[in-house]
């Protein structure tokens, strides 16, 4: 498990932890965003709804970014009222 402060990051906790469990980081996506196109192809004729599944992805992405950005903002007000008062 990775050890962190609350707060102190934007990426949720379980998405760290996943990474640290069983993750592995390839190389850099070609610029030109490489056989995506091709890779998309095959989900869908798998029966995968591309459009349906990007949507949800970054509705639930974007939910849990404001999650934790707002926690991190609380983390800040925090510890600068904590530095206000023992000033």
């Amino acid at each position: 498990m990775i050890q962190r402060q609350p707060g102190f990051n934007t990426m949720p906790e379980a998405t760290l932890n996943a990474l640290a469990d069983h993750g592995e980081l390839g190389s850099i996506m070609a610029a030109d965003g490489g056989d995506c196109e091709a890779v998309l192809g095959q989900f869908a004729q798998a029966g995968v709804k591309v459009e349906i599944l990007a949507a949800q992805l970054q509705n639930e992405g974007a939910k849990s970014f404001v999650k934790s950005w707002n926690e991190l903002l609380a983390v800040i007000a925090s510890k600068s009222e904590a530095l206000q008062q023992a000033a």
